[in-house]
């Protein structure tokens, strides 16, 4: 194993999480990393890259919907948990690649990375070098209450996986700069994100106060960072959080340089 770190995209489902690693393979290429792909979801019907690594090759959604006879709710369960019996082949197939970085594509249905235990032991016993690459949706994130939603979810990956978590806004494109800016902003500066909530009794004043605190503390601890994958922007914003986390902060030129 010589890879710099071992990435997991995981969020909501629609938020970009494959057209995000198939943008960053894109830019590590143009930069001389070699990147791979590793895709976890056994239900993609189709993917915006030719993933190096796939789990489809041992198991498929519809595989385990006939096998089981089970919905594609409850299958989407079973194959979660297969995840883990996997752990030796996939770490098998990581190890027989020398490269920098890998990508791993999680499932759609975030909950069923979060809160099973299988992806806990992939995160465990996959590689001693692993990140988390949280996509925050953006438009949800428009308004504090949103975004806070969303600080609860990165809070759970972050309790349930302790390790170096990178924060994304992606699909920053769909958003006029503005927009961008006061979420950024929100990320940056709590007292801005309290400001900015609305008047509110019960709960949502406790998240005004102190939980609001912890969340930030939890969840961005690094630097939000503003990505498009469409434009492909913001891909140099990720790969520096990485290299600070795992590299010592070794810059794009050094490498280019070394090359």
């Amino acid at each position: 194993m010589r890879h710099t770190a071992l990435l997991y995209f995981v969020g909501p489902a629609g938020a970009g999480k494959s057209t995000l690693v198939a943008s960053l393979q894109e830019w590590l290429a143009l930069q001389r990393f070699d990147g791979i792909t590793l895709n976890l979801d056994p239900g993609a019907e189709t993917i915006p890259y030719a993933p190096d690594i796939d789990v489809r090759e041992r198991f498929t959604l519809r595989d385990v919907m006939a096998e089981y006879g089970l919905g594609p709710n409850g299958a989407q369960v079973v194959c979660a948990d297969l995840l883990a019996v996997e752990l030796e082949w996939l770490r098998e197939e990581v190890d027989a690649f020398h490269c920098d970085y890998v990508l791993a594509d999680a499932p759609g249905q975030t909950e069923l990375f979060l809160y099973r235990e299988a992806p806990r032991v992939l995160v465990e016993g996959l590689s001693p070098r692993t990140g988390l690459v949280m996509l925050f949706d953006p438009l949800l994130s428009r308004t504090p209450a949103g975004f806070v939603t969303q600080l609860l979810l990165a809070a759970a990956a972050h309790l349930r996986f302790p390790v170096p978590m990178f924060p994304v806004l992606t699909k920053s494109d769909l958003l006029e700069p503005q927009e961008v800016d006061r979420i950024l902003g929100w990320a940056a500066n709590l007292e801005l994100l309290r400001g900015d909530m609305p008047p509110a009794e019960g709960m949502g004043e406790v998240l005004s106060g102190e939980l609001l605190r912890v969340l930030q503390t939890l969840t961005l601890e690094s630097q939000l960072v503003a990505v498009s994958a469409k434009d492909g922007e913001g891909m140099e914003g990720i790969y520096a959080l990485v290299q600070s986390a795992f590299a010592g902060g070794d810059d794009l030129e050094a490498h280019v340089d070394a090359h």
